[in-house]
């Protein structure tokens, strides 16, 4: 029985997604660092001190699921938590000097393994598979409330 061209596409798409996933997670091994630890370090890297709750939408995981990659990763000794000296309730989460030093070492190494997946796109291609992804993304949010 032939396949529905659909289903072949969603195929293609979650297969796609596992290859390079598990790509990413055996790179990230490297580095003694779970994905979710990851993450947060590259989110900090590139953006700086910022709320705990930022830090979940930014990193697409749930509050609880973030404190204990906090926990971990404050171990480690590559964050510092602050607490907002008038909201005692908010944390800001920052890198520190060692979580410097660590992500100046791991995410240039990281980005030539990402980039080594991407090279075989030509940079038109990659707009195009970006708009399409958005485009396939934007319309399965708005299914969702159906």
């Amino acid at each position: 029985m032939k396949q529905k061209p659909n289903l072949k596409t969603m195929t293609i798409l979650f297969r796609t997604h596992q290859a390079i996933e598990s790509l990413v997670k055996k790179d990230v091994r490297n580095y003694q660092l779970t994905v979710n630890e990851f993450a947060a370090l590259e989110v900090l890297y590139h953006k700086g001190k910022m709320p705990v709750q930022s830090m979940c939408q930014a990193v697409l995981i749930p509050n609880s699921s973030m404190t204990y990659v906090l926990d971990k990763l404050e171990e480690k000794g590559y964050i510092n938590r602050i607490q907002d000296a008038d909201d005692k309730r908010t944390f800001y989460v920052d890198l520190s000097e060692k979580g410097h030093i660590k992500a100046d070492e791991i995410f240039p190494n990281h980005y030539k393994v990402m980039e080594n997946v991407f090279e075989i796109l030509t940079n038109e291609e990659k707009q195009t598979l970006n708009a399409l992804l958005k485009k396939l993304g934007y319309h399965a949010i708005d299914m969702e409330d159906l």
